[in-house]
């Protein structure tokens, strides 16, 4: 019993991470899609 629970917790912990990886993969490519665009970059 205490098995399943862990390893739904664990499974839980995993989909979360996943989605926050997409989600912060999918603003960096944004912001660098951005960033190539606007030749005057302040950061430069």
């Amino acid at each position: 019993m205490l098995y399943a629970i862990f390893t739904i917790v664990l499974a839980g912990l995993a989909v979360y991470a996943l989605v926050l990886v997409i989600v912060f993969l999918r603003l960096r490519i944004a912001e660098l899609k951005q960033a190539g665009r606007s030749k005057d970059d302040p950061r430069r």
